[in-house]
């Protein structure tokens, strides 16, 4: 296994020197893995003439798009620091992150839809006095690849410090994981192979570049197989079939979410999806029957789901052969993670079927966070176990079953602790429903009552759902109350933020079902 990203992209620059490695329709560009590499090593001796090196936090704003996956690359060859960004990020986001991440350079798109980059950019440039270089795609990009010559990529240090990415900050600020090229290689390696991906293969994803499933699960982990990464800009349903059907797919990540909105568009039967072999969907509300469809009716016989998060990676993927266990499971973990579930409180080590905490810790967990000792300690503590705050449990035979999301998700009704999952499972099986968020609501007596957000797919009462569920969980479990909405809040990578939605309810700025 390589454990460094440039001598894995040199070697398959030999091995595959003409397959293609990246494809971004939208841009009508493709690389075979002899172009990127060239490219990237181009971009590195650039860079290193203009004086950054070794160490240097390099950041870079930007879209889906080719030259975001040669700037990674460029990075790991120069030894630099990558800091991908947020392309939500608006103009205080950005000056936090610039001054947070002490970003001596950053690569950025001059805009990206309604967002200025290159004019947020500009006007928090005296703020930012360690900014030395602001490069665009669009103008200097060109030029510095045309100009980069005789440059030696510095010794691979796979422990050296690979990139600083920033968590999705649901409160606050976000923070800066530290991840070290061998725990970003180990990550996508092991995925891809539980994945079953193999050379010549092509793998899209709805999943931003930025986030950490994209940079490192989908880009190194075809890099680690020689496979193709079919990028799209965002996530639009018809679009994904257009790219799958046109560029042979063989592999597709997703969220939720996006799953669901693929499985319910009328457009989807008249694409020819036969290409897919296996897929991965992540996130706490993955739903087992939403994923069984799915797997049937693309089809995409190797659907798994798959758990992790950027201070970890991932930790869980079910291989794509793994019968019913890869919809109702996230797997078993991957090779020399050792994990664990515990009390969140005592953090004694509960016994297989137990909720609590799921905790990791081997090669791939996180340095800490970039300046920020007081959340490190918080977060990887004594015997260097990552605390990842997402609530789950154990079978006897080893695989997780993702159980109620976040512990900050968990509701506490009157003492008794509420997981939202399970919950969220049962209404998603009305018809009525098309997607489904469940959360704490503040009440006077119980601290908390069971608040459910649905979005419908056809008109149903309140009092239906409430008798379904009634009738499938305890009573106390039952939502008090039950929300319409148009659209779910949603993070830059496709997922419901709860958080939002507890405000929305604060707010009144929800009708409530009849």
């Amino acid at each position: 296994m390589m454990l460094h990203p440039w001598p894995a992209l040199e070697q398959a620059a030999r091995t595959w020197p003409g397959a293609e490695a990246l494809v971004f329709p939208h841009q009508t560009a493709r690389r075979s893995f002899a172009q990127y590499h060239g490219e990237a090593l181009a971009l590195a001796g650039a860079l290193a003439a203009r004086g950054l090196g070794a160490g240097d936090h390099v950041a870079l704003l930007a879209e889906n798009r080719v030259e975001w996956a040669v700037v990674q690359m460029a990075c790991a060859a120069l030894g630099a620091v990558f800091v991908p960004l947020n392309t939500h990020y608006r103009k205080d986001d950005l000056a936090y992150a610039l001054k947070q991440s002490d970003a001596k350079a950053l690569i950025c798109s001059t805009q990206y839809r309604s967002n200025p980059y290159l004019e947020n950019v500009t006007a928090l440039r005296p703020a930012l006095p360690l900014l030395g270089h602001v490069f665009t795609l669009e103008e200097d990009y060109p030029r510095l690849v045309a100009e980069g010559r005789d440059f030696t990529p510095v010794a691979p240090d796979c422990d050296a410090v690979a990139a600083l990415l920033y968590t999705s900050g649901t409160t606050g600020f976000p923070k800066g994981a530290l991840l070290s090229h061998r725990a970003m290689m180990m990550v996508a390696t092991n995925s891809a192979l539980r994945l079953g991906l193999a050379a010549g293969d092509r793998w899209t994803s709805i999943i931003p570049l930025f986030h950490c499933a994209g940079c490192i699960l989908n880009l190194l982990g075809c890099l680690s197989q020689g496979a193709a990464y079919v990028g799209v800009p965002s996530f639009d349903a018809e679009n994904m079939f257009r790219i799958i059907e046109a560029e042979r797919c063989t592999h597709l990540s997703g969220v939720p979410t996006s799953y669901l909105a693929m499985l319910d568009h009328p457009a989807r039967s008249g694409y020819d999806l036969g290409s897919l072999k296996a897929g991965s969907c992540g996130g706490a509300d993955c739903n087992p029957d939403v994923l069984e469809r799915c797997a049937a009716k693309f089809p995409m016989p190797g659907l798994s789901q798959v758990y992790g998060q950027t201070e970890g990676g991932t930790l869980f993927a079910c291989p794509q052969h793994d019968d019913r266990f890869r919809w109702e499971t996230a797997g078993r973990a991957l090779p020399e993670y050792e994990l664990r579930i515990v009390n969140p409180e005592t953090l004694d080590v509960l016994a297989p079927g137990e909720i609590g905490e799921i905790q990791a810790r081997g090669p791939m967990v996180m340095e800490g966070y970039y300046n920020k000792p007081e959340a490190t300690a918080e977060t990887i503590i004594e015997g260097g176990w990552l605390r990842t705050g997402d609530l789950g449990y154990l079978r006897d035979d080893g695989r997780l079953v993702i159980a109620g999301g976040r512990l900050r998700d968990m509701i506490i009704r009157g003492g008794e602790n509420i997981y939202p999952a399970e919950i969220e499972n049962v209404l998603q099986q009305h018809e009525a429903i098309a997607e489904v968020a469940v959360f704490g609501v503040p009440d006077a007596y119980y601290g908390e009552i069971v608040g459910a957000a649905v979005k419908l797919a056809s008109p149903v009462s309140a009092s239906a759902l409430q008798a379904l569920c009634a009738s499938r969980i305890a009573k106390f479990k039952v939502p008090a109350v039950i929300f319409t909405v148009e659209r779910f809040p949603l993070t830059p990578s496709g997922k419901i933020r709860k958080v939002e939605l507890r405000d929305w309810a604060k707010a009144g700025r929800m009708e409530t079902l009849a």
